[in-house]
C-alpha cells in the first residue's frame, strides 16, 4: 500500500488507519489536515500523552497553568491542558525538559498580569502547535501556519520543526498528533510587535500604539442573563485594532510582506526638529467663508476656529509625528521594480503604503535606509536607522488646485465659469507629470473659462487653497492660451492668508518675480504665446506663470476645514488693450511647490 504522494500524502485519514500507519513505523510529513476518529481507544488524548511522558513534565506544568484566550484580552477558565484533552484536533511539538527556558516562562505566569500570561500563551504554547494533524514522513518540508498565525518549517528530511530537532515523532492521540522536540520554536515577532521589544524604538512605538483600540466583538461573545435591563456577558470577546494601520500598513498581519524604516529615538528627535516647523498652528483662525446659492446670491459668513493650549499641542504632535511615519513602510509585493531586501533603495522609485511615489531623481533613495541591514521578521523586514534622511518633500508635498472643479472656487465676479476641453502636445504643457512620454504625445485637458458678464467686464475668480503648511512655496498659475481670441492674458494676482499676528486674514498683492520678467512686470502678469501652429495660425499652449517665489506662509492649515488660503486672479485689461490681450482667462490649475530650507 502506497500512502505517500510527494506533496499530498494523507487525505482525511480515519483514526483506525492512523493507528495502522504508526504501528507499522511509517511516518508522514504533510500540510494536509484530517480528523482523527475519537472512538479509537488505547491512545489517549494529547494531554494524556503529554502528562504520561516524564520528559515533558515541565511543559505539562506550563500547559495546565496557562489559561486559554479565545481572543487577545479575553481569557477563559479553560487551561491548555483542558484544550488538549478535548475533541478539537491539533498537532503539538512539545519541548523536553531542560531544552527550553522553563523558569522564565514560569516567572511570567507567576507575574499574574494578563499581558505576561498571554505572552506565554502566544509565544510558547501557540508557537508550538497547529490546528489539525501533521504527520512526518518522506523528504519534503512544509511551511505550517501555527496557532498564533506565525509560520514554521516542518522539515521531514532532517526531522526538524522550526530548526529544532524532533526526537520522537508521530505519537498518535485521539485528538491529534504529538511530536517531541529539543527546545521550543523561536518566536518571531512581526513588525508591529518588534517595535515594542526595543527601547531605542520607544518614540516610534509610542506614537503608533497611541492609535490602538480594543474593540468588543458582540457577535462572537457569549451573552449572559439580562439584569436590571442590562445585557451581561459570560464570555466577552475583544480584538485589537489600530486606526493608524490605514496610513502605515497593517503591520500586525502575518500574511503580508512589508519593509519598514524604523527611526531610533535619536533619529526621531532629529526628524521632529525638521517636521514641527511645518505645523505652526495659531490658537484662533477667523475666516470669511463665501457661499453662493443656486440663484447666484452670495452670502459671506465668518467662521472662528479656536484651540486650547492642550489642543494645539495635540494637533502639532499628531501632524509633525505623522509626517515622520507616513512614508516609512512599503509593501514589498507591490512595487514597480523587484524588491531587493539588501538594497531596497537601488531602484528608480519606491511606492509607500500611503501611496506616495518616492523617486530616485528627486531624492537619494538608498540613504533612506541609512546603509543598515534588514532585520527579518515574521511579516517583513525592519531597517532600524539612526538618521532620518527623508526630504521635506515627502510631507510638504506639492499642491495642485484644478480650476474647473467648483469645490476649488470660493467666488467669481463679473463672470461665469464654463468648462472647455483642449488637446495639445506634451511639449506645449509645462511640467507634464509623465515625463516618459514623447513630446509629441497628445494630451487632453479641461480648463475653466471665465466668461465675462459684459463686453467691458474684467473677470475675477478666487480659488480656495486648503491645507497648506507653514513653509515656503513657489506659486504658479497654469494658464491655457485663449485660442478662440488668439490673444494672451494680462491679469493681477493677490493672496489672502493668516499672518500669525491676528485671528483674521491679511491680503497681499503679488508682483512678477524678477527672474520671470518674460511674464510681465510689477503687478501685471502676462501669458505669452508659444508654438504657433503653422497650419491654423493658432496657439494651443499652457503657460506656467510664476505668481510668487519663496512665498512663506507663517501658519499651517493642515486638517482645518474653515480656515485656508485664497488666491485671486483678476483680468486687468483696459479698453485700449483689448486688441493685445483677452479678458477671458482659460485657467488650467494653480500649482504650489513646497520648498525645502536648503533650496
Amino acid at each position: 500500500m502506497t500512502i505517500m504522494n510527494n506533496n499530498k500524502i494523507y487525505k482525511w485519514l480515519s483514526g483506525v488507519m492512523m493507528t495502522a500507519v504508526l504501528a507499522a513505523g511509517i511516518t508522514a510529513c504533510t500540510d494536509d489536515h484530517f480528523d482523527v476518529n475519537s472512538e479509537v481507544t488505547g491512545r489517549g488524548t494529547l494531554w494524556e500523552n503529554i502528562k504520561a511522558n516524564s520528559s515533558l513534565s515541565e511543559y505539562a506544568d506550563i500547559l495546565q497553568s496557562t489559561s486559554y484566550s479565545q481572543t487577545e484580552g479575553s481569557s477563559t477558565v479553560q487551561t491548555y491542558a483542558d484544550i488538549f484533552n478535548g475533541d478539537a484536533t491539533y498537532t503539538v511539538w512539545a519541548p523536553t525538559n531542560g531544552t527550553f527556558d522553563y523558569s522564565t516562562w514560569k516567572s511570567l505566569l507567576a507575574d499574574g498580569t494578563y499581558a505576561s500570561k498571554y505572552k506565554v500563551e502566544k509565544e510558547l504554547i501557540r508557537n508550538n502547535m497547529t490546528r489539525f494533524t501533521h504527520v512526518m514522513t518522506g523528504n519534503d518540508q512544509y511551511d505550517l501556519d501555527l496557532f498564533n498565525d506565525k509560520t514554521a518549517i516542518f522539515d521531514c528530511a532532517n526531522a526538524t520543526f522550526a530548526g529544532k530537532s524532533i526526537t520522537t515523532s508521530n505519537i498518535g492521540a485521539t485528538n491529534g498528533v504529538l511530536h517531541v522536540i529539543n527546545g521550543n520554536a523561536e518566536y518571531q515577532p512581526n513588525l508591529y510587535e518588534y517595535m515594542a521589544t526595543r527601547s531605542d524604538l520607544d518614540s516610534l512605538n509610542t506614537f503608533i500604539k497611541s492609535y490602538e483600540n480594543i474593540e468588543f466583538d458582540e457577535n462572537n461573545s457569549t451573552q449572559g442573563p439580562t439584569i436590571d435591563g442590562e445585557i451581561t456577558w459570560v464570555d466577552s470577546v475583544t480584538y485589537t485594532s489600530n486606526d493608524y494601520f490605514q496610513t502605515i500598513g497593517y503591520l500586525n498581519r502575518e500574511d503580508s510582506l512589508y519593509a519598514m524604516i524604523m527611526p531610533t529615538n535619536s533619529a526621531w528627535e532629529k526628524a521632529l526638529a525638521k517636521t514641527k516647523k511645518y505645523y505652526n498652528y495659531m490658537s484662533t483662525y477667523e475666516q470669511n467663508v463665501v457661499t453662493v446659492s443656486s440663484d447666484g446670491t452670495e452670502t459671506t459668513s465668518k467662521y472662528t476656529t479656536s484651540f486650547s493650549d492642550l489642543e494645539l499641542d495635540s494637533l502639532i504632535n499628531m501632524y509633525s509625528k505623522s509626517a515622520i511615519c507616513s512614508n516609512l513602510s512599503f509593501n514589498a509585493n507591490y512595487q514597480y521594480y523587484p524588491f531587493d531586501k539588501y538594497n531596497p533603495g537601488n531602484v528608480d522609485s519606491l511606492r509607500t503604503v500611503s501611496y506616495n511615489i518616492l523617486r530616485q531623481k528627486e531624492m537619494d533613495l538608498p540613504s533612506l535606509f541609512d546603509g543598515v541591514q534588514p532585520i527579518e521578521l515574521s511579516n517583513g523586514y525592519a531597517y532600524v536607522v539612526d538618521n532620518f534622511n527623508f526630504p521635506s518633500s515627502t510631507w510638504a508635498t506639492e499642491k495642485e488646485i484644478e480650476a474647473e472643479r467648483t469645490s476649488n472656487i470660493e467666488k467669481t465676479q463679473r463672470c461665469t465659469l464654463t468648462q472647455t476641453k483642449i488637446s495639445l502636445t506634451a511639449k506645449n504643457y509645462p511640467n507634464y507629470p509623465d515625463m516618459s512620454v514623447s513630446e509629441d504625445t497628445i494630451i487632453s485637458l479641461t480648463v475653466a473659462r471665465t466668461v465675462q458678464t459684459s463686453s467691458s467686464a474684467n473677470p475675477v475668480v478666487t480659488f480656495i487653497i486648503p491645507r497648506t503648511l507653514s513653509c515656503k512655496y513657489d506659486i504658479y498659475a497654469l494658464m491655457a492660451y485663449n485660442s478662440d481670441a488668439n490673444l494672451p492674458n494680462q491679469f493681477r494676482a493677490s493672496i489672502t492668508y493668516h499672518d500669525g499676528t491676528k485671528p483674521g486674514t491679511t491680503s497681499q498683492n503679488l508682483t512678477v518675480p524678477a527672474d520671470d520678467a518674460i511674464h510681465g512686470s510689477g503687478n501685471n502678469f502676462q501669458t505669452i504665446a508659444q508654438h504657433i501652429d503653422e497650419t491654423t495660425g493658432k496657439c494651443v499652449y499652457v503657460d506656467s506663470v510664476c505668481l510668487a517665489r519663496d512665498f512663506e506662509f507663517p501658519v499651517c492649515y493642515a486638517g482645518l476645514e474653515n480656515a485656508y488660503v485664497t488666491i485671486t486672479l483678476t483680468s486687468y485689461v483696459s479698453s485700449s488693450q483689448t486688441k493685445n490681450f483677452s479678458r477671458e482667462m482659460w485657467i488650467d490649475k494653480l500649482y504650489l511647490k513646497a520648498k525645502d530650507d536648503a533650496e
